[in-house]
């Protein structure tokens, strides 16, 4: 059954269908507000209230956009109210991109063999700014289009271009530090 049916036999009182709407979304949801959060049981509390939100406002979802992306927004702006009340805020200190020489190189390239690769990403992207590491998540790992991020976050595309940028740069950075370090350790 596609969205639009589970939606219109939710509207019609069908629970079955809500909660395979849950169940196809909650993870990318948690994902979202983990990323803003970055405390598991604020984001699992704050999946939930997205989630009794989307049900309310679910009779004013217009088909003329993305489900997801709707949905998504209402993750996003719950997450960054409960980020805000929160009022914790944290410094990032900006990774020092150095080189590396041709033996660590080989060390660090025998370590991304060893470990897989996925865990490597998600390491980094931990490390990076929660806006930053949301952005990158949403248009490499979920492939939003940059449109779609723009109706999520209400950033401008050129906003978003210059954050994925930025990221990139962070990401890279912080992934030759921890290179870096995990060569150091080995030798």
């Amino acid at each position: 059954m596609d969205e639009q049916k589970w939606i219109k036999s939710i509207l019609a009182g069908d629970t079955q269908s809500f909660s395979c709407l849950v169940a196809k979304y909650q993870q990318m949801a948690f994902n979202i507000a983990f990323r803003i959060l970055e405390n598991r049981e604020e984001a699992e509390e704050v999946v939930q209230d997205a989630f009794v939100k989307m049900y309310r406002a679910l009779p004013s979802f217009q088909f003329g956009s993305k489900f997801s992306t709707w949905f998504y927004k209402i993750v996003y702006n719950t997450a960054i109210t409960a980020h805000r009340k929160q009022s914790i805020f944290e410094s990032y200190d900006d990774a020092i991109a150095t080189d590396l020489t041709t033996n660590e190189v080989d060390s660090a390239t025998a370590i991304l063999e060893r470990e897989d690769r996925k865990e490597i990403i998600a390491r980094v992207l931990k490390k990076l700014p929660a806006d930053e590491s949301l952005l990158l998540n949403l248009f490499y790992l979920e492939e939003c289009s940059i449109a779609d991020i723009s109706q999520i976050t209400e950033l401008t595309a050129s906003n978003i271009k210059v954050k994925l940028f930025r990221g990139r740069k962070h990401f890279y950075e912080t992934l030759q530090l921890m290179m870096k370090k995990e060569t150091v350790s080995v030798l």
